[in-house]
C-alpha cells in the first residue's frame, strides 16, 4: 500500500518527462544537495587551513641529517652554518626525546603503583 492518503494517475506526458529526466539524467536540485555541496567546501577549506607544512630551512636540515647518516655526506663537506643546524637539530631530537622517555616512566611507575597497592 502507498504511504500516501491520494494516489494520483499519472497521465502519460508526466511519464515522458520522467523517462527523459532518467534518461538524461536531470536530477532535481534540492536543498539538502546544496547544504552537502556547502559542507564539502568547508571541510575542504578547513582541512588547507589546518595542514601543517613543514619549515622549507627544517626539511632541508632533516634531509641533510638523513644524507649525513647515511655517509653520503661528511663533515668537511657542510658549512659552519650547516654544521651548526644539524647539531641544534640533534639536540632539540635528543630533548623530545627526553622528554618521551620521562612520560614513559611515568607511566610505568603508576602502573607499578596500582599493581602493589591492588
Amino acid at each position: 500500500m502507498s504511504k500516501e492518503i491520494i494516489n494520483y494517475k499519472e497521465n502519460f506526458i508526466i511519464k515522458i518527462r520522467k523517462f527523459l529526466k532518467k534518461l538524461f539524467g536531470v536530477k532535481e536540485f534540492t536543498e539538502e544537495d546544496s547544504k552537502k555541496e556547502i559542507n564539502k567546501t568547508e571541510e575542504n577549506n578547513f582541512r588547507e587551513n589546518i595542514k601543517i607544512e613543514q619549515d622549507k630551512e627544517e626539511a632541508n636540515i632533516i634531509r641533510l641529517q638523513k644524507e649525513y647518516k647515511a655517509g653520503n655526506i661528511r663533515e668537511e663537506d657542510m658549512t659552519d652554518a650547516e654544521h651548526k643546524k644539524l647539531i641544534d637539530l640533534y639536540e632539540k631530537q635528543n630533548d623530545e626525546l627526553r622528554k618521551k622517555i620521562e612520560t614513559k616512566k611515568q607511566s610505568i611507575r603508576k602502573r607499578l603503583n596500582d599493581l602493589k597497592a591492588s
